[in-house]
């Protein structure tokens, strides 16, 4: 279980392979801002009819659309907004303390921030990491296919950060 913020979705959906995250994770959560972002994406036609529907999919059967509810976690995500966090990272980590679960992003003031708070984090560097430990890419090379191919959508990894997470997955395997 895990909860996922906008960026491993959209940019897994665009390379076609959403499913490493039910693989890794089993069943991910999503809050509303994520959602929202999702249908903003849809609606600005950056995310294509395809990529709606895997989504769309995905929800009926792995994602779950899920607010924070307790008392702490509505004061936590308060705490972030106030902070600067944008309302997606804000309650996707408030849910993650919640859930007492993993946070995904790849954003780096959102993972200090869930990490201040003693919440588990994964860059999407590291969710790939993740499904080539547990075999869902079969190879350092179907990493690095998968990171590319992720970075020609968009995806911001630096060329510092994408060696040094190739590194690791040749380390893996």
């Amino acid at each position: 279980m895990a909860v996922s913020n906008t960026t491993p979705i959209i940019y897994l959906v665009k390379v076609e392979r959403l499913k490493i995250l039910k693989d890794v994770y089993g069943r991910v959560y999503i809050c509303s801002p994520v959602w929202q972002d999702i249908v903003y994406l849809q609606t600005r036609r950056l995310l294509s009819p395809n990529e709606v529907f895997s989504i769309s999919q995905a929800r009926q059967e792995w994602i779950v659309l899920q607010d924070p509810k307790e008392k702490d976690s509505t004061e936590l995500r308060d705490e972030l907004v106030d902070m600067g966090l944008g309302l997606g990272e804000a309650y996707s980590i408030a849910l993650a303390g919640e859930l007492r679960t993993t946070f995904l992003a790849n954003d780096k003031q959102a993972i200090e921030a869930a990490e201040e708070h003693g919440i588990e984090t994964r860059w999407f560097t590291e969710i790939l990491h993740d499904a080539l430990k547990g075999n869902y890419i079969n190879s350092v090379d179907e990493y690095i296919q998968i990171l590319d191919a992720c970075i020609n959508q968009g995806l911001y990894v630096s060329k510092k950060q994408r060696d040094k997470a190739i590194q690791k997955a040749q380390s893996i395997r």
